[in-house]
């Protein structure tokens, strides 16, 4: 009888210990997406639109030292679509990153956060 009531701890106790990592994003796959590639801007938009906003770069970068922000085009079948990436490294990271997104006007074409 002991030795079932350990059995049934144990696995309360994994279940619990799960279900708090998984609320606390260990377990999840990534939620960031991009719209779909025929609608993101052309290439050279997503240029200009970077060039026109350096400052909001420049804050993002100095979040971190890991952090990039950099055009990129992340349709393989269509190289001329493009859009701001955002790469970070950590949970932090990517907190400090939306929380200086959701406070600023944005770069006015998508942003893709990825982590590293």
């Amino acid at each position: 009888m002991k030795f079932s009531y350990k059995i049934i701890i144990a696995v309360v106790l994994l279940l619990v210990v799960g279900a708090f990592l998984y609320v606390n994003g260990w377990f999840s796959g990534s939620k960031d997406a991009h719209p779909p590639c025929d609608q993101l801007p052309n290439i050279a938009k997503a240029n200009e639109a970077l060039d026109q906003n350096k400052d909001l770069a420049k804050k993002l970068k100095e979040l971190d030292e890991g952090i990039t922000v950099e055009v990129g085009t992340p349709c393989s079948d269509d190289q001329n679509r493009g859009l701001i990436i955002v790469t970070y490294d950590s949970k932090e990271e990517r907190n400090s990153i939306d929380d200086l997104l959701r406070s600023s006007n944005g770069f006015g074409v998508p942003v893709y956060l990825v982590k590293r």
